[in-house]
C-alpha cells in the first residue's frame, strides 16, 4: 500500500480532532447539528483504527476514509464559520473592543462552554519564559522584557484550539498557583486583580480577556533552595542574585 496515502489520512483524521477540540469549546457544541457532525468525525477514527488493528486498512478504503475526512473537515469548518459570525460571537467581539465590561461578561458566558464568569481568585499567577535552548535567558534581558510587559501590558493568547480564547478574542491565561519548578513568575494580588476573570471549570485556571491585560503586577522569585528548581538548568543562587539585582535596576516592583 502506498506510504502517502496512510499518512495522509492520518494527518486528516489528526485535523479532524484538531476542529473538534474548537467545536467543543463553544455552547454550541452542545446542539444536535454539533452531536450529529462529531458522531460522524469519531465513526471515521474509529473505521480507520478498527481496519488497521485487523490488517484491512487497503489502500481503496484509505482512499474512502480520506474522502469522507475531507467531506467532514468542510463541515467543521462551516459549523465553525457559522459560530465565529454568530450573534453571540459578534456581541463578544464588539463588547471587546468597546471595553463594555458587562457587556462582555454576558457575552462570553453565553459563548463559551466549560467556563464560568467568577471574581479574581485571590492571588493570580503568570509564568515568565526564562530560557532559551534550555539555557537560562540573561538576567537583563529578563528584567528589560518584563518591565516592558508591565508598560504595555500581557499579549492576549488567541490560539482557536485553546478554551476560552480565540482568534477573535484573545485573553491571557492565569494560574491559581505558582507555576512549579519555575524560578520567576508574575504575581497579581490585591487591588491589582481584574474586577472578574473567566474560570476554566476543568483546569481551575482563570483568563482575563483582551489583546492586552494591563495588570500592575509584581515579579517574584522562587526560593533558590526549592526543592523542584531544576539545579542542571541553572545556579539557582545566582540566577536569583542576578535577577533581583536587574528587576531593581528597571524599576520593577518584587512580590
Amino acid at each position: 500500500m502506498d506510504d502517502d496515502v496512510v499518512s495522509a489520512l492520518e494527518v486528516s483524521i489528526a485535523d479532524l480532532g484538531a476542529l473538534l477540540v474548537q467545536v467543543d469549546k463553544f455552547r454550541a457544541g452542545r446542539g444536535d447539528d454539533a452531536r450529529a457532525l462529531r458522531a460522524v468525525c469519531l465513526a471515521i477514527g474509529d473505521r480507520a483504527r478498527r481496519a488497521h488493528r485487523h490488517g484491512s486498512l487497503d489502500e481503496g478504503l484509505a482512499r474512502e476514509l480520506h474522502a469522507d475526512t475531507t467531506t467532514a473537515r468542510a463541515s467543521l469548518e462551516q459549523w465553525l464559520a457559522a459560530v465565529r459570525a454568530s450573534a453571540p460571537y459578534r456581541a463578544a467581539t464588539a463588547a471587546l473592543a468597546d471595553g463594555d465590561d458587562g457587556a462582555l461578561r454576558t457575552s462570553l458566558a453565553a459563548l463559551y462552554d466549560g467556563v464560568t464568569v467568577a471574581p479574581a481568585p485571590d492571588a493570580l499567577f503568570h509564568p515568565v519564559m526564562w530560557q532559551k535552548r534550555g539555557r537560562p535567558r540573561p538576567a537583563g534581558e529578563i528584567a528589560h522584557e518584563i518591565a516592558r510587559l508591565r508598560a504595555e501590558g500581557l499579549p492576549g493568547d488567541g490560539d482557536a484550539d485553546a478554551t476560552a480564547v480565540d482568534p477573535g478574542l484573545p485573553g491571557v491565561v492565569f494560574h491559581r498557583a505558582p507555576p512549579p519548578g519555575a524560578p520567576v513568575y508574575l504575581a497579581v494580588r490585591g487591588d491589582a486583580r481584574p474586577a472578574w476573570v473567566l474560570d476554566l471549570t476543568t483546569t481551575g485556571d482563570v483568563v482575563v480577556p483582551g489583546a492586552r491585560v494591563r495588570l500592575p503586577f509584581a515579579v517574584a522569585l522562587a526560593d533558590p533552595d526549592a526543592d523542584d528548581l531544576d539545579a542542571w538548568a541553572l545556579d539557582p543562587t545566582d540566577f536569583h542574585r542576578d535577577l533581583t539585582a536587574a528587576l531593581r535596576a528597571a524599576g520593577v516592583p518584587l512580590d
